[in-house]
């Protein structure tokens, strides 16, 4: 039996992901790695693939042992019970994530569509940070280093010499995103993305034990976050040694609803269309 537990966030890009892994490793019984995501680690061995939609049947026991020796290291390092992941990427191949490392407890966190899609809009029109790179970078397999500077310095290098407003490509990558870039407007592209996510981790999490996994709703927990971070303490079983209201006191509801501001009522018409059968299957009402 291991000594810690693999607590994995699941969650499309920015519905809450980064908020819950800061809160939960500002407590003592957990730790994670010091950079925004791993991506490259659970690619390993599959850095070629298309797209972030890993099968199942691409998890090798060579591939399964080397991702959970990198969580073995990371324990080993603080030796905190909990090590919390967070990939987005891993919200579009939950059923691949599960098979590495099938102990794993699942948070999955949804939050409402038509917020998302602003969001991530600003994140496709980001500057590069190179802070933010070498982080990632400090964590990619050696012997795909190469791949992912050229990758990553490529993407924000052709932003700057083109001068176009997006980057080439920003957070998990769904089968047909190629053609959705060239052919969708930014905010149906980034709705797209929202769906692919939601819509796989539904899929996948029937392949999983209930038991194993929790969900959050981002508006939920944002209205009272000390609640439902207790709630996520008893889901795995640990009673913390920390101030769980400091932990939330940066916790704000302003960003809830706020589709309503970014978006003209036309567009908000247009994305409540495009992104209604999912936000039903997750029981957000339309308006």
């Amino acid at each position: 039996m291991s000594n810690y537990t693999p607590v994995i966030i699941i969650g499309a890009g920015r519905s809450g992901t980064n908020m819950l892994r800061d809160i939960l490793t500002s407590l003592p019984e957990f730790d994670t790695w010091d950079c925004d995501e791993i991506n490259p680690i659970w690619r390993y061995g599959n850095k070629n693939y298309p797209t972030d939609e890993l099968p199942e049947h691409l998890a090798s026991k060579r591939i399964k042992k080397y991702i959970n020796k990198r969580f073995l290291r990371r324990y080993k390092k603080s030796h905190a019970p909990f090590i919390v992941e967070k990939t987005c990427a891993n919200s579009l191949r939950l059923n691949f994530v599960h098979q590495v490392i099938p102990d794993a407890k699942f948070i999955i966190i949804n939050r409402d569509g038509r917020d998302v899609v602003p969001s991530a809009m600003k994140r496709w029109n980001s500057s590069f940070d190179l802070k933010y790179t070498l982080k990632k970078l400090r964590y990619v397999p050696l012997q795909d280093l190469f791949y992912y500077v050229w990758k990553f310095g490529y993407n924000r290098l052709k932003k700057t010499v083109t001068k176009e407003e997006s980057l080439s490509f920003w957070g998990p990558i769904y089968k047909g995103i190629d053609k959705d870039v060239v052919n969708l407007t930014l905010l149906d592209l980034c709705a797209q993305q929202w769906m692919h996510c939601a819509e796989n981790t539904i899929i996948h999490r029937q392949q999983i034990e209930t038991s194993k996994i929790l969900d959050v709703r981002y508006e939920d927990f944002v209205l009272n976050p000390q609640k439902n971070l207790e709630e996520i303490l008893k889901f795995l079983k640990v009673e913390s040694k920390g101030d769980l209201q400091k932990a939330v006191s940066k916790v704000s509801i302003k960003s809830v609803g706020n589709y309503k501001k970014e978006f003209s009522q036309e567009e908000q018409v247009h994305l409540n269309k495009i992104l209604k059968p999912t936000l039903e299957k997750l029981n957000y009402s339309i308006d």
